[in-house]
């Protein structure tokens, strides 16, 4: 009985032990599945926490070359700037820029190395040498006629069979259509060995290309239209000389045409002076008899006196006084008329600036009509009602060349004499000059031409057909506006209006 019982008891113990062993087994099986799952878990973490960082990687590298290149200036900066991020994004010592142009030559290489300038020049020299080796006209159709960047065995496209690199990635840039044929731009990978191929980043570098096309495209443009300013600016100012010249040319031929006129007006009061210098060298002598005595030394003074009284009574000495006041005078008011002429004749000669001042209207026409006064000496009367003042913003120098040649041409209007009247009003802020001749008058179907270059009716070698359009291009420069009134067979009338000085 009681062996009975102690054998329950061990069978007993055994199921317990059983249960417990199963129980173990299952919870060691619950602990390793549990195990399991955490590790996978934490692999996959971890597996995401590396694709977040690759496409953070990613993002820096597109959104900061993005970034960067639109704010570079030229096209050789961008390429700096792309081959500099894409080889710190790619870990790739060797890489280099190059343009192939459709006759196979080698155009703006550039290459970067992150390291010192004697180092940089090393690599540059060292990756043109691979350059030389390459198949360029492999390279040329493939970026030609390829969209996507491709990598090739360097023994592809290399001629040299000991190359240190063994693969060579191709990256198109850009195409582009020159006079001579079409051009291409690459960008060239160099790897040592397959590990250190990076299919993500280069898959990133691809999407990159379409950005870097637009900002060459835009930055091209824009150096295009940077080269059309230049080139508008330089025929600008080109013109701007030859406006210049013609101005000139114009200012000569107007004194070729006047130069007659202008002497006899210098040659009058210069002749009428050496005649008065001549009657003041007899008055002189004169003079110097009458004082004669003082120089006497066997003469008291009292005789002295009395001698000098009768040389001063035979010789007319109130006369000689009074006359040679009135010659001095005289002599005095010829030269101003001839200083007055010449300077005129300077101011309107000269090349002038195009700087506006404010300066006196009446100032300027009266110099005008004193450079032509010869003009209207005999059968022509000038005929003035001008306003007591009359301030504008102009140029007097190019404002004189206009009025002298108005005048000129209203003289040549009336061969057979005739009145020309100058006359200004006010009107509002702007003040009018009006032009007026009694002479033959224009053509009606000549009016709309008068103001075009080299347009006359004059007989050739008469007038250069360039007065008219210059002093129209003068008068736009002063903001001035012109009307012109004819009637054949009584005369022609320019009304000009100019905006008052403040």
């Amino acid at each position: 009985m009681n062996n009975f019982n102690a054998q329950g008891k061990i069978d007993a113990l055994e199921r317990i032990l059983m249960r417990e062993r199963l129980a173990r087994k299952e919870a060691e099986k619950q602990l390793e599945d549990s195990s399991r799952e955490l590790y996978q878990k934490e692999e996959a973490v971890n597996l995401t926490k590396q694709e977040i960082a690759s496409q953070q990687e990613q993002l820096e590298f597109l959104t900061g070359l993005l970034a960067e290149t639109w704010r570079q200036p030229n096209l050789h900066k961008i390429i700096s700037n792309y081959l500099e991020r894409t080889n710190n994004f790619i870990s790739v010592a060797h890489n280099f820029f190059v343009e192939i142009h459709g006759d196979l030559s080698l155009h703006q290489f550039q290459s970067y190395c992150q390291a010192s300038e004697r180092e940089s020049k090393i690599l540059a020299k060292h990756l043109k040498e691979v350059l030389s080796q390459l198949n360029h006209n492999k390279l040329y159709h493939h970026v030609l006629n390829e969209n996507e960047s491709q990598i090739f065995e360097h023994s592809e496209i290399s001629k040299d069979a000991n190359a240190h690199f063994v693969y060579s990635v191709i990256v198109p840039v850009y195409t582009l259509d020159l006079p001579s044929g079409k051009a291409v731009g690459l960008v060239i990978l160099l790897y040592e060995s397959q590990e250190d191929i990076n299919i993500v980043k280069l898959q990133t570098l691809e999407s990159s290309r379409s950005m870097l096309a637009v900002a060459f495209e835009r930055k091209r443009a824009e150096e295009t239209l940077q080269e059309r300013l230049i080139e508008l600016e330089t025929s600008n100012k080109m013109l701007e000389q030859t406006q210049q010249q013609l101005l000139q040319q114009e200012k000569l031929a107007s004194l070729g045409q006047l130069a007659a006129g202008v002497a006899h007006e210098i040659n009058n009061p210069i002749g009428f002076v050496l005649s008065n210098l001549d009657t003041m060298r007899d008055y002189f002598n004169d003079f110097s008899e009458i004082v004669s005595p003082l120089t006497n030394t066997n003469l008291d003074n009292q005789s002295k006196v009395k001698q000098m009284l009768g040389h001063w009574q035979t010789l007319d000495g109130d006369f000689l006084l009074t006359d040679s006041e009135d010659i001095l005078a005289a002599s005095v008011q010829g030269l101003i008329r001839v200083r007055d002429i010449v300077s005129d004749l300077s101011t309107f000669s000269r090349m002038d600036n195009d700087e506006l001042d404010s300066i006196d209207l009446n100032l300027v026409i009266e110099k005008s009509l004193n450079v032509v006064s010869n003009e209207f000496k005999y059968q022509h009367q000038v005929v003035k009602d001008l306003l007591s003042e009359a301030s504008i913003l102009g140029n007097a120098g190019k404002l004189q060349q206009v009025f002298i040649n108005l005048f000129v041409n209203a003289k040549h209007a009336m061969p057979e004499g005739g009145t020309l009247t100058i006359s200004s009003k006010k009107d509002r802020n702007k003040i009018i000059v009006t032009v007026k001749d009694q002479g033959e008058g224009i053509d009606p179907s000549h009016l709309a031409d008068i103001f075009t270059p080299f347009f006359t009716t004059k007989a050739p070698g008469e007038g250069t057909g360039l007065g008219l359009a210059i002093s129209y291009s003068i008068l736009q420069q002063h903001n001035a506006k012109v009307t012109v009134n004819s009637e054949l067979g009584k005369g022609t009338e320019f009304e000009i209006a100019f905006f008052e000085s403040l």
